[in-house]
């Protein structure tokens, strides 16, 4: 069974591709048999069904079950959440309030004692009043020592709070509190609609104009003022300004002409200076940045202008899940469906499920030593059995379904469940591949022997057809900065005081690390082997 575009919902525009190698592999998968072709429209779909195609209808996530239980359990923990915050915000506050009372007992203290001692040593007596001014400094002092004890009880339970429930941890009430919602069941998590991520944009032309500035500005001048060097100066200076000024004619006239065609000015702008939207994507097993990905490339998708603008994809992923990192490339098929053209980077590693992700891109980029490849599924399940029987340990397993568990940690593994697991293998194995043929139709022909599972440095992945092009993508970015907008979309962090806890305690778990590794700096480290 093959898949063509229509089962992946691949009808995205192709930029500056091959359109006939595109319609050969299009051919090639619907001349496959049909009853080894999977159908791509079943004529009664399901509603589940319905709701994953990328339609415009309201989606029926709503109606899980899962997700009312997933709500209504934050709802149950609401007021407890709030209780939490609220002893926690009086804690710190605490804290605070104490610090400032030590600090004002201190000063107070101080200067009771110092005139004591100053009318002591001016040799008069010391009256019933000095000795009670003198008393009533040391008891300042005594309860300035209590509260700054207690200040720094308060700063430390906030620190080991803050450290234990890191702030944008996710957990229930919708991640909302101190805490990001600590008290959160298990279904904290399903409705990642809940999480609010904020982006902010930069523009990074500036970095490598400033960089240019302060480089003229420290340069040490060794041709001085000589005369034949003023002279070059001005001529210089005049040539630049009759360029400048040619070229501002030249786009007067060009926007009149604009004008007068009846074209906008947001539409000009974008037209005389497009934009390379960057976002720098950093994937691990789970692909934890999902959210963030899933907001940049809507970013990118609305805003952006088919035909003018592009996207600069940076990926550094090893792979991981299936379903995740599926998701991730169907995302980043979004942009190519948008028609703006999708430039994917690769400066260290996109392995598995990270080429998955690249291999959607209209041209990929990679720096030379560039771990690329991996066209492969791999699933590792150790088995205690044969541990159980030998120890008379009894371990049930209950499943509907006669296909529910094939290979599990506890079960009996049988040559039907284990033949029956590798056919599931190769069913995500072939899809894999139908992937990168559909998305790359340069590698039609040789698409088995570049999806073996093998990895290669990106000099020898070029030869195979996955890579277009050796560049680090710094380099590519400043090639691409004196006619584009380089517009960074990050993840906008958020501020507060719970962070601050965090990051005091996060210094002092790095000073203790570093204290206990360098007990063993004279320790030889043993050899490390490359995978």
């Amino acid at each position: 069974m093959r898949y063509g575009p229509d089962d992946f919902n691949y009808t995205f525009v192709r930029i500056e591709e091959d359109e006939a190698a595109a319609a050969d592999v299009e051919a090639g998968l619907k001349n496959e048999p049909e009853d080894e072709r999977q159908p791509t429209q079943p004529e009664k779909p399901s509603d589940s069904a319905t709701s994953a195609t990328p339609t415009k209808q309201k989606s029926t996530a709503a109606d899980d079950p899962l997700r009312r239980s997933s709500r209504a359990a934050d709802e149950s923990t609401k007021p407890y959440v709030r209780a939490a915050e609220a002893l926690t915000a009086l804690i710190a506050g605490s804290g605070a309030c104490c610090c400032c009372i030590s600090a004002a007992l201190v000063v107070a203290g101080g200067i009771m004692l110092a005139y004591e001692r100053y009318n002591r040593l001016e040799g008069s007596e010391g009256s019933v009043s000095d000795q009670g001014l003198a008393l009533a400094g040391v008891i300042a002092l005594i309860l300035a020592v209590a509260a700054f004890l207690l200040g720094c009880c308060s700063c430390f339970f906030g620190c080991v709070a803050a450290c234990a429930y890191p702030p944008g941890s996710g957990g229930g009430a919708g991640g909302v509190g101190p805490f990001g919602g600590a008290l959160g069941g298990p279904l904290a998590d399903y409705d990642d609609e809940r999480r609010d991520v904020k982006v902010q944009f930069k523009r990074l032309n500036d970095r490598y104009e400033k960089a240019e500035k302060a480089l003229n500005q420290i340069h040490l001048n060794v041709i001085g003022d000589m005369k034949e060097v003023r002279e070059a100066e001005l001529k210089e200076d005049k040539a630049r300004k009759e360029e400048e000024k040619r070229k501002r004619d030249e786009l007067e006239k060009r926007v009149q002409k604009d004008l007068e065609a009846g074209l906008t000015v947001r539409n000009m702008r974008r037209n005389y200076r497009p934009v390379a939207f960057l976002v720098r994507f950093d994937g691990d097993m789970m692909l934890s940045s999902m959210e963030v990905l899933r907001k940049q490339v809507s970013i990118i998708v609305n805003c952006g202008r088919a035909g003018v603008d592009r996207a600069v994809v940076v990926i550094t992923s090893p792979g991981g899940a299936v379903s995740p990192y599926g998701l991730a490339a169907s995302q980043l098929v979004r942009i190519r469906k948008a028609g703006i053209q999708l430039v994917v980077c690769v400066d260290t590693v996109a392995a598995s499920g990270g080429y998955m992700m690249a291999a959607v891109g209209d041209t990929v980029y990679a720096a030379p030593f560039a771990v690329i490849g991996s066209i492969g599924v791999v699933t590792q399940i150790p088995n205690f059995q044969r541990f159980l029987n030998k120890h008379e340990i009894d371990a049930y397993l209950f499943t509907a379904g006669k296909h529910k568990r094939t290979v599990d940690i506890i079960g009996d593994v049988t040559k039907e469940n284990k033949k029956k697991l590798q056919e599931e293998l190769d069913d995500m194995h072939r899809a894999f591949k139908d992937h990168v043929a559909l998305a790359r139709p340069k590698l039609k022909d040789n698409i088995e022997e570049v999806a073996s599972g093998e990895y290669w440095v990106a000099v020898q992945a070029k030869e195979h057809g996955l890579v277009d092009e050796i560049m680090t993508s710094d380099e590519y970015l400043e090639s691409i900065c004196q006619e584009n907008e380089i517009i960074e979309i990050v993840e906008k962090k958020r501020r507060n005081v719970w962070s601050a806890f965090h990051a005091v305690a996060s210094v002092m778990k790095n000073a203790i690390d570093s204290v206990s590794s360098a007990k063993n700096e004279y320790r030889v480290a043993p050899p490390m082997a490359v995978a």
